[in-house]
């Protein structure tokens, strides 16, 4: 299948993951361009794609999507503040440090570290923020500097006046601030083949959740190369599970998701610490499906359910389909659950529910994998959802990724005991 290829073009090329971006948007946005390209038909875009660069460029600007706004999640931020009041300003020799902001998206985040460090007391002939992103579009957008009032959607974290000027056209970033950006249009994958130890920062945030387990493992090889000794790497929320423990230390900061580049003497005391307590934490909270989850959670190596009658007919409303969907993994109808779950996500994509139901219905089918990425889009739209840490912290541990096991079992023991939280 023609659709199908450029999936994997594209998988190949920039690494996302079919399945998370979701198909049926690569199939709109393939067919959009292919349209506005002019050719007949999938096979001959497809030969498009593959010779011109150009072409793929305007494909890639369909499917990616630019989410963010300044201080973004808030927290980490903060803790910028004060690591760099507390190490760089009173402890540290060097006279300059760099700081890396990937996918930058339309600008933001990295004009975010940057008010940050010069909210510190960090003066701006001291630091400079290189800002990358695979868009030209969003590129294009940060380097002008001016937003509108969808950008200030967090909570208020500065003197906006302080750092922003007001335009006919939005709040325009002020000089000082934009001189310390470099914005650079490039791919993680392959930009920085030559670079080595550079950044004492990164902000790679809410990148790795689109991209597949393979992608995602060249992406922190890229990072740990890219960080100097005891740099400090900063991820999304969801995006903790997928961060491997014997290259980053996690800093253990509530909702910061922070991590230290791990000194090579480091990891093998990391084996020794001890084995997190699942068993615990499993009576403290009511999966949406005891018994998937139940069975799920029983065994350290997941076996297939009993062979039951699998529903092929779909439900009439696919806003009941989840209803349904839970009813057939009740009575361990997998695949079918399987199926209604996904056809209510065509018509709600923003309900974690649905989203942890599918990675313990994948997990029922030693799918670990598969399982993995529905948990991480839970822990997306709500970090602080119990069930799906609970089942990420599970994966860990039968990994054997104790130490990242542990760090997902700190950030439930600070919960409320319940099994839904809100942000």
């Amino acid at each position: 299948m023609i659709l199908a290829a450029i999936e994997k073009l594209l998988s190949e090329k920039i690494g996302i993951d079919a399945q998370i971006i979701g198909n049926r948007k690569i199939a709109r946005a393939v067919e959009m361009r292919r349209l506005a390209y002019g050719v007949p038909d999938l096979d001959a875009y497809f030969k498009v794609l593959q010779t011109l660069p150009q072409e793929f460029e305007e494909l890639v600007e369909q499917i990616v999507v630019p989410e963010t706004y300044f201080f973004r999640d808030r927290k980490p931020f903060d803790f910028l503040k004060n690591y760099v009041r507390s190490e760089w300003l009173t402890k540290s020799n060097r006279t300059r440090f760099s700081l890396l902001s990937i996918p930058c998206s339309t600008g933001e985040e990295p004009y975010s570290m940057a008010i940050t460090l010069i909210e510190a007391g960090l003066p701006t002939h001291r630091f400079s923020i290189d800002a990358i992103d695979i868009s030209k579009q969003a590129i294009k957008k940060a380097k002008t500097g001016i937003y509108g009032k969808n950008s200030f959607r967090g909570e208020d974290w500065i003197d906006r006046d302080r750092y922003f000027q007001l335009t006919t056209t939005g709040y325009e970033v002020i000089t000082p601030v934009r001189n310390t950006v470099n914005f650079k249009i490039g791919n993680l994958l392959n930009i920085f083949s030559n670079v080595q130890g550079k950044y004492d920062i990164i902000f790679c945030r809410n990148l790795l959740i689109y991209l597949e387990l393979t992608a995602c493992a060249e992406v922190f090889q890229i990072l740990n190369r890219l960080l100097v000794p005891n740099g400090l790497l900063f991820v999304g929320a969801s995006e903790t599970a997928k961060v491997p423990s014997d290259r980053f230390t996690s800093i253990r900061q509530s909702f910061t998701f922070a991590y230290q580049k791990a000194a090579l003497q480091e990891t093998s005391v990391s084996t020794e610490l001890e084995k997190p307590k699942i068993e615990l934490i499993k009576q403290q909270y009511t999966p949406i499906n005891s018994k998937i989850a139940n069975s799920v959670i029983a065994k350290t190596s997941p076996t297939k359910p009993a062979t039951q009658p699998i529903q092929t007919k779909k439900p009439e409303n696919k806003i009941n389909s989840f209803e349904i969907a839970k009813q057939l993994a009740d009575s361990n109808q997998i695949e079918a659950a399987i199926n209604n779950c996904k056809q209510y996500l065509e018509c709600n994509l923003g309900n974690v529910e649905v989203y942890t139901l599918l990675g313990t219905l994948y997990q029922s089918k030693a799918d670990n994998d598969r399982a993995e990425q529905y948990f991480r889009k839970a822990l997306y739209l709500n970090p602080n959802h119990y069930e799906a840490l609970i089942h990420l912290a599970l994966l860990k541990e039968h990994r054997g990724d104790i130490v990242g096991a542990n760090i997902l079992l700190q950030r439930l023991k600070k919960l409320p005991q319940s099994s839904e939280f809100s942000e």
